[in-house]
């Protein structure tokens, strides 16, 4: 009989270096994040039609892969006074987010929406060959909650 329980220890990951890779220009006061992969041109045109006429300064754009490694999403959003969060191919338990949610649908989490999407280059991928369904999703899931106010 073991004298101690056997814990799990779980590392909990910094969001240092996602705060260094942000988009360095984005003006004071924003509010909103977008974590992707890849395809950032057709997220700005996504964006643009959204209102964002210079995404670049008035969002925060973060490219970080599944591949890149676990970050502490709570803490940065928590760091930067987010309320918006779009994710594009993302894995939540790798940012640390422990909810389950279909991809297109807004949900609201302690005060920050959040939408989650396949890789934007995917949908991309998809448009250019003729189906519009995945862009279709994407765009009624920003109406729904990611315009520009």
């Amino acid at each position: 009989m073991p004298i101690f329980p056997d814990i799990d220890l779980i590392g909990q990951p910094d969001y240092a270096d996602a705060l260094r890779q942000l988009s360095p220009n984005a003006v004071e006061g924003v509010d909103m994040l977008v974590i992707y992969g890849t395809d950032y041109d057709f997220l700005a045109r996504v964006l643009g039609a959204a209102g964002f006429d210079d995404p670049k300064l008035q969002l925060h754009f973060l490219e970080w892969s599944p591949t890149t490694g676990p970050i502490d999403l709570t803490g940065l959003i928590r760091h930067l006074k987010i309320k918006r969060v779009l994710l594009f191919g993302q894995d939540m338990k790798s940012l640390g987010l422990h909810f389950q949610v279909a991809n297109y649908f807004p949900v609201e989490v302690s005060g920050v929406s959040y939408m989650k999407s396949p890789p934007a280059g995917e949908i991309a991928g998809a448009k250019a060959k003729g189906d519009n369904g995945p862009a279709g999703a994407l765009w009624r899931g920003v109406k729904e909650g990611f315009m520009r106010e």
